[in-house]
């Protein structure tokens, strides 16, 4: 990876063998699907379908993020060894920017739909995009009418399956800003980039505390740019500090690189591999590939492949069945289709039964969220004036009276950014250490509330089918949901997650599914709270008297703390119920997509009899010879799953090594 454009031997290896497995599990993917759809029975073609469209488009998004002025872009043109993106002399992107592969350069511009969603994209050329992501410099509030923008360049390292993303800086305006945080949870991995030049700032910490640390994430890598810059007999002393002021943040000492990515660039473009090699930038595009391709892509191949092993097997188990059911005459057949409409009947009406017992659960848990954050507001708002108190601000109103105004307005915003940046990392840790744990416990006993429901469900179920064939039929196979409740969410999770929230692991029950759903409550409840903005304190703060000339001065700084505490906790107060209403809503209506996946799995279930009952029926009604043709077709399509499942085993093995 540390030659110009990867195009020696050994670059990119690493993705250029993990692009060949999923290759392979696509072509698997495609040599299931006919099976399936000659099998003319339940929903199997639209999950192949599904499981194809997300095994095909996985790919590594790499997420750079930093505040301006650190060299984001010129990171990130490094890396792709031309200057893809361009530099600006302001805080100007306004939305992400992905830059993926495309035999020519164009780009896509999507727009921002009512609903939050992506519209279709709009192409534009390349040296138009600046119009799209870009916003003026009055007006950093201003929400962008695009969702997104991606470049698409002939890049060997994007063709490998990487996707390089460009976010808004961290220390812009709060709508920029948000931009970001909301795609964290998309990327397989984050870059910080840092400057060597300068100390961090208030900001970077706040965004490793809040959204790094306090969320758990490990997957991340620290780059310090510009090293370069630094006196070199000074490089050394900066390295040190910028890995202590970072230790509290690293899952491995070996994430923190030191780069010169101007360097890099220049080496690439003009082909000097020395340039190149001293700039740094390899060591950590080598680490990256290595994390992508070993932990990432691991999990990206094996997810899908043990999804598509389930229904190799749920396929396998239905030629059985049809074989058995075409040994019966018409009448025998008819007669057996009207027998088991009733069973099915009371079965739907057990399937409302759990799903009602859901929803109530459900409500109940909104309750409990809302609880939980009201008694964490009002802790946090209790707290404000001793915070205001403790903290020294480097601002502080001073003794001439000509400036008396814009020193108060300094301290205020000081104060109050503090203040509101306390707020911040104390929710995310209530997040981690309560929220969490209070939404996973209400998942584990709504899983014990139906669990013996379900149980007779699948049992009765599978009673039915025994009744249709003279007997059980489908053997217990490696890769199999070992419980009745995995088994309905097999049926349905690709049909309730969205493709980038896969299952990891390929386990089916709700505690995994809670997993995958998690980041997605984060970013939602995070959106709630939101930074206390400093002009409404200013304000309030300014139409007082605190500063009077005939004051102390130390009396009238704790006097500022104190109302500017006061404010605080006042538009705390006036945001909580909003705030603790919203949050409930947001945490339920994530915890619905299981109540919707065991739904549709009940669902499955019974339509799967009646599917397989009535196709059967209707090839016998065609005649004697149509059925000995799809018997012989059974026994083709047996004969090309087991070729599957041999070449699927190799997969996994392969992966998982």
């Amino acid at each position: 990876m540390d030659t110009g454009h990867g195009a020696a031997d050994g670059a990119y290896a690493g993705y250029g063998a993990w692009r060949a497995r999923q290759e392979t599990l696509v072509g698997l993917i495609d040599r299931l699907t006919p099976i399936v759809a000659g099998l003319r029975i339940g929903a199997g073609v639209k999950k192949l379908d599904s499981l194809k469209q997300r095994a095909a488009s996985e790919a590594f998004k790499v997420m750079i993020v930093g505040e301006f002025k650190r060299g984001k872009s010129t990171v990130i043109n490094s890396m792709l060894g031309e200057k893809v993106l361009p530099s600006f002399a302001r805080p100007c992107t306004a939305i992400i920017n992905e830059v993926t592969w495309g035999d020519t350069r164009s780009a896509l511009i999507y727009p921002l739909e009512a609903d939050g969603s992506a519209g279709e994209p709009l192409t534009v050329g390349v040296d138009e995009i600046a119009d799209y992501v870009t916003i003026g410099a009055d007006d950093d509030n201003t929400p962008n009418p695009y969702e997104r923008a991606v470049v698409r360049w002939p890049l060997e390292l994007c063709r490998n399956g990487v996707v390089v993303v460009d976010s808004p800086g961290l220390n812009e305006a709060p709508e920029r800003e948000k931009v970001t945080l909301n795609y964290l949870e998309q990327a397989d991995v984050l870059v910080f980039v840092v400057d060597c030049q300068a100390a961090m700032s208030r900001s970077e910490q706040l965004f490793l505390d809040v959204h790094v640390k306090a969320r758990g994430h490990e997957d991340v890598f620290y780059v310090g740019n510009k090293i370069n810059l630094v006196e070199e007999e000074e490089r050394e002393d900066v390295r040190r500090e910028i890995r202590k002021r970072l230790s509290p943040y690293l899952s491995r000492p070996d994430r923190v690189f030191f780069v010169n990515a101007r360097a890099a660039l220049t080496g690439r473009q003009k082909g000097d591999p020395d340039l190149l090699a001293g700039s740094g930038m390899p060591e950590l595009e080598r680490g990256l590939e290595e994390f992508l391709t070993r932990e990432r892509g691991r999990a990206k191949i094996l997810s899908p492949a043990r999804e598509l092993k389930y229904l190799l097997i749920e396929a396998r188990e239905q030629i059985d069945r049809k074989e058995a059911l075409l040994t019966q005459d018409v009448e025998e057949l008819r007669a057996t289709y009207e027998r088991v409409q009733g069973p099915l009947t009371r079965l739907e009406q057990n399937r409302r039964v759990i799903v009602a017992q859901m929803e109530e659960h459900l409500r109940e848990t909104r309750g409990e969220v809302e609880g939980a954050t009201r008694r964490f507001m009002d802790r946090v708002a209790a707290n404000i004036p001793n915070w205001a108190q403790e903290y020294d601000p480097s601002n502080t109103i001073g003794a001439n009276p000509f400036n008396a105004r814009e020193k108060m307005e300094a301290a205020v915003k000081e104060i109050t950014d503090h203040l509101s940046g306390r707020v911040q990392v104390e929710f995310a840790q209530w997040q981690e250490n309560e929220l969490k744990p209070l939404v996973a416990r209400r998942v584990e006993d709504m899983e014990r509330m139906i669990d013996d429901d379900v149980k007779q469900f699948v049992t009765r179920i599978d009673e039915i089918r025994a009744s249709l064939t003279a007997g059980p039929v489908g053997t217990e196979e490696d890769g199999k949901p070992s419980t009745p409740i995995e088994r309905l969410l097999a049926d349905a999770v690709s049909f309730v997650l969205d493709p980038a929230t896969a299952v990891s692991g390929g386990k089916f029950n709700l505690r995994s599914m809670l997993t995958a759903l998690l980041p997605q409550i984060a970013v939602g409840t995070a959106a709630f709270l939101v930074g206390l903005g400093p002009f409404v304190i200013l304000g309030a703060v300014l139409g007082s008297t605190v500063f009077k000339g005939a004051l102390q001065l130390n009396k009238a700084n704790r006097r500022l703390k104190e109302q500017v505490a006061e404010q605080v906790q006042l538009e705390l107060r006036k945001q909580a119920d909003t705030d603790v209403t919203n949050l409930g809503e947001e945490v339920v209506k994530q915890l619905r997509k299981m109540r919707d996946a065991i739904a549709q799995g009940l669902d499955a279930e019974i339509k799967s009899i009646r599917d397989e009952v009535g196709a059967a029926l209707r090839t016998k009604e065609q005649g004697e010879s149509d059925a000995k043709r799809e018997s012989t077709e059974m026994r083709r399509y047996a004969q090309e799953l087991n070729r599957v499942d041999e070449s699927l085993a190799d997969l996994i093995m392969d992966v998982a090594m």
